[in-house]
């Protein structure tokens, strides 16, 4: 059998592709993704160290198939090189014949939903905030919920989040590196191709890739034909699809704007000067129909500057392995744990959609293993508690804004618990 070459990785394709054609089999280090070319029918390996097409081996895709899902997965390869493979009339010399992944590529919800039950309420939590990257003792309970609270959009789908705050509390290193089906969009342009779909090339946007589209620096965000992206920006916001190019889309996405906000730190509250907490938007943005279909404002003025002691010191789960988690968390319905034991009174539809997501979302995070009929009142309550309050503080912004247009009662005075059943 040929010589084995030493494993690479960052070399440049073209001088692997001779490595793997001079020695017959070469070990690479790199990512791996699989896809079927269904006009052939055919599975080729999408290997960016080798910028070739390569075919793979059927033992491969029977032990890894998560390499068909999404970002495939990081691991050493070896590459056989054989060039009497042809099909249809190409050839095909490149061949994956071995993959060790380093990643974790086989996940079971199912397991992870069991062992949840193994620990506290409050080990639970802690874990959760560790395997994000910050380190839970440094902070009280508040702030660990609204770390928690921070991760709704990666668990609900079509989920609308904001979070104003002061400058270095984290905000966009939890969106950039919780999960690798998030999309930071960073201060600058924002057009409907980028964002929906783009008619020229028929590609469709981030909105249709990602499962949490970040506008960081919200405030500096400007948009390409402003009416036109709002317009079809509130229509997704509200119902999941979005129109271009005479083509309607459904996608999943969830969608959070983050920024910053003045803040008088010594009082622990944004600045008085502002007239309602959405003033720091773009001018586009402060539209009260655009605003009403944001589920909840997360109070970003309550959590810690980030310190060198305040990043995460112990064990967690793996970034890869929570985020492919949590995509899962999506799939499931949890909003009859909610809908089963709280009556909304009078509360109009668009503001009991916003408090049972956000109630949902927290559920996933912290009681994957309850059933609606095994949840504890005490499990629910603080869960749907904190999101009342977050949508309160969306609709108080809002009567500012339009006084007559949102006036009601307090959200809370329209929630009440089911009776236990005896």
């Amino acid at each position: 059998p040929p010589e084995r070459a030493t494993p690479s990785c960052g070399l440049p394709s073209s001088l692997q592709q001779n490595q793997v054609r001079e020695q017959k089999v070469y070990t690479v280090l790199g990512e791996l993704r699989v896809r079927l070319d269904e006009r052939k029918d055919h599975y080729w390996a999408d290997i960016p160290a080798l910028s070739s097409t390569v075919r793979v081996s059927q033992t491969v895709l029977r032990d890894w198939q998560n390499l068909l899902l999404g970002p495939g997965a990081w691991g050493s390869m070896e590459i056989e090189y054989d060039a009497s493979y042809t099909l249809g009339g190409g050839i095909y010399p490149f061949y994956v014949r071995e993959f060790r992944p380093f990643q974790i590529t086989r996940i079971s919800l199912d397991d992870y939903v069991a062992k949840r039950a193994l620990f506290s309420h409050r080990q639970w939590r802690d874990l959760i905030v560790e395997s994000i990257g910050f380190n839970p003792a440094q902070f009280t309970d508040r702030e660990s919920w609204l770390y928690l609270l921070r991760l709704a959009p990666f668990v609900e789908a079509n989920y609308n989040s904001i979070e104003l705050g002061p400058r270095e509390t984290g905000k966009t290193y939890t969106y950039r590196n919780t999960s690798s089906r998030s999309f930071v969009v960073s201060g600058g342009m924002a057009s409907p191709a980028t964002l929906f779909y783009n008619v020229a090339t028929r590609k469709i946007g981030i909105l249709g890739q990602k499962d949490v589209v970040y506008f960081d620096e919200i405030g500096s965000t400007r948009f390409t034909s402003p009416e036109a992206t709002i317009s079809v920006l509130k229509d997704y916001m509200q119902t999941g699809k979005f129109s271009r190019g005479g083509v309607e889309f459904s996608a999943q996405a969830s969608i959070v704007l983050g920024g910053n906000i003045e803040c008088d730190l010594a009082r622990g509250e944004p600045a008085r000067y502002y007239l309602h907490l959405f003033m720091p938007l773009p001018t586009e943005l402060q539209d009260p129909a655009f605003l009403d279909r944001i589920h909840a404002y997360l109070p970003g003025w309550e959590l810690p500057k980030i310190q060198r002691e305040n990043y995460a010191t112990g064990y967690g789960f793996m970034t890869d392995y929570l985020a492919e988690i949590f995509t899962r968390l999506r799939r499931r319905n949890f909003q009859i744990h909610v809908t089963s034991k709280v009556e909304f009174r009078g509360m109009t539809g668009r503001n009991q959609d916003a408090i049972v997501k956000t109630a949902t979302a927290l559920l996933k995070i912290l009681y994957p293993h309850r059933t609606p009929e095994s949840l504890l009142r005490s499990e629910l309550a603080p869960s749907l508690d904190l999101a009342i309050e977050c949508r309160q503080r969306v609709l108080d912004q809002l009567r500012t804004m339009a006084p007559a247009e949102f006036a009601g009662p307090p959200l809370r005075e329209q929630v009440e618990f089911e009776p236990e059943a005896s």
